[in-house]
């Protein structure tokens, strides 16, 4: 059976071990892995995927959206960005006020930090179907991380709202709102990355991976074992998705493998392998600290990225094309550095050493 969100077909032996480990029926853990609820160890653990704060939204969004069409809500089935139906609990309710609520839940994820937290919709009629952003989503105030000034509710999360309320109303305002939002950023690194006043609404697959120390290797070492000819090995969904788009990558040859594309690497058997990543991820592979090649100050990657994109795009190139050859020949596979838009900063291929 084929795992919906990393694409992983797992072996019968490794179902018929989850079922003997976790005492569950086999038409209970096939629901939940159509679902996308879960990850199975090769060993049989299975582990729980959560949802994110834009899969949150987009419930929330729903739910408000059939209170204001005078409908009773408990729960809400919505479609994930990457088609998978989800239902999702409503916590909290305000018929008067159109307004409802869903809890995040990080599933096995440990410590993240926005795991409980309540995101929030308003629904009101309008001429022509609009989403705001209210109290608690952060604002971009740095370059680097989207339009300055503008609320950190990722492209893809507003997409996928639309979608999903528009099956049932067109002409209404949906307003995102977290009520701890801004406390709870407080505590984070948002401020200092250039996100003020509350929390980024995100999520590309809309799930949250489970992974944490010694499970993501063992994770790891399941998905890249059966790619003989090539792997891809990707730092997130996004440089995932730009080397699908802008390279013809094949999707299925691709791992996302977060802080461990080395060892992803390292444990695959692949005749090629190519490295997908995006500019902060680089650096933090290699250990460089950016501020020690550039003369001005900057707070993240993505400003730098921004700001030398327009002055001097070229400098801009020879400093990832450096770090892309480094990162190669640390690695024996190809390297392709990817900015916020899909442009390509920095390529080397192994073959040139």
């Amino acid at each position: 059976m084929k795992d919906p969100v990393s694409g992983k077909e797992y072996p019968g032996e490794v179902i018929k071990r989850a079922l003997e480990r976790n005492n569950i029926s086999s038409d209970a853990l096939v629901e939940e892995i159509r679902r996308g609820r879960v990850v199975l160890l090769e060993d049989g653990k299975i582990l729980r995927r959560g949802y994110t704060t834009g899969t949150c939204a987009v419930a929330a969004s729903k739910a408000a959206a059939l209170l204001l069409a005078g409908k009773e809500v408990k729960e809400v089935e919505i479609t994930t960005p990457i088609g998978i139906k989800a239902v999702m609990k409503v916590e909290r309710v305000n018929e008067e006020d159109c307004i409802a609520c869903v809890r995040v839940d990080s599933g096995d994820y440990k410590g993240d930090t926005f795991n409980g937290m309540l995101i929030c919709a308003k629904a009101r009629r309008f001429p022509e179907f609009s989403i705001k952003a209210g109290k608690g989503i952060g604002i971009i105030k740095k370059e680097g991380l989207g339009k300055v000034g503008a609320p950190d509710i990722y492209p893809h999360v507003l997409k996928n709202i639309a979608e999903n309320v528009k099956e049932m109303l067109t002409d209404v305002e949906i307003e995102i709102f977290v009520p701890k939002g801004e406390e709870i950023a407080k505590d984070t690194v948002l401020p200092a990355l250039g996100i003020e006043g509350g929390i980024p609404i995100f999520g590309a697959t809309g799930f949250i991976e489970p992974y944490t120390g010694g499970d993501y290797e063992h994770v790891i070492d399941f998905l890249v074992r059966d790619k003989e000819d090539i792997l891809g090995v990707s730092t997130g969904e996004k440089s995932k998705r730009i080397a699908v788009e802008k390279l013809n990558f094949p999707e299925d040859k691709i791992v996302v493998a977060g802080n461990f594309v080395c060892y992803a690497i390292e444990k695959s058997k692949a005749k090629k392998k190519v490295i997908f990543t995006m500019p902060a991820k680089i650096c933090d592979m290699l250990g460089i600290d950016a501020h020690d090649y550039f003369d001005f100050e900057f707070s993240s990657i993505g400003e730098l990225v921004e700001r030398v994109k327009r002055a001097d795009y070229k400098h801009l190139k020879t400093f990832f094309g450096t770090l892309a050859e480094d990162l190669s020949r640390k690695t024996d596979a190809d390297v392709y550095v990817f900015d916020n838009s899909g442009d390509i900063l920095g390529v080397y291929s192994s073959t040139e050493k």
